[in-house]
């Protein structure tokens, strides 16, 4: 569980947080993001099911504001020997895991999967996400999940390891 600070409320609108990339603001209706095309409505961001008529204000939303700036939720650290053999299975789990959350959570995405040396590290626009692709990848491939976490951080970092 992410840690709050004593009276902050992560994620309300019109809250405190120390999270940059929190809603402290409701923006007016409806807002579309210019880069990714998810609408601002009824209080929250959503996929467009269809364009918003007349002139919609432009803005980018929390996740495209994380992408531009790099700036992950989530770390999740995969490596092993395990990993190696099996690398286009795990990494179709987490693909899967990310498609699956989008369908209702749509600021919660994969930012990018890099590939360093034998091992590979996944970037995530919210923490849950993070944990959730590290649990599914636990869960169908065994081996250790290690989850990490300063105390007043908004970043999760996630490590998963097998060997053979």
């Amino acid at each position: 569980m992410i840690p709050m600070v004593e009276g902050e409320k992560r994620g309300a609108v019109g809250r405190a947080s120390k999270d940059p990339y929190s809603e402290l603001e409701k923006y007016p209706e409806p807002t579309v993001c210019p880069r990714c095309g998810l609408v601002y409505r009824a209080g929250r961001w959503q996929v467009a099911k269809e364009p918003p008529t007349g002139r919609a204000r432009e803005s980018h939303c929390p996740a495209c504001r994380r992408e531009i700036d790099r700036m992950p939720a989530g770390l999740l650290g995969l490596s092993g020997d395990y990993l190696a053999k099996h690398r286009d299975e795990i990494l179709n789990i987490a693909r899967n895991q990310a498609a699956s959350v989008a369908a209702t959570r749509p600021l919660q995405r994969i930012l990018w999967i890099e590939e360093k040396g034998g091992s590979i590290e996944i970037a995530t626009t919210n923490p849950h996400l993070a944990l959730r692709i590290g649990r599914a990848i636990r869960s169908a491939c065994k081996g250790e999940l290690t989850v990490k976490q300063a105390e007043r951080d908004s970043l999760v970092r996630a490590y998963w390891e097998r060997e053979s």
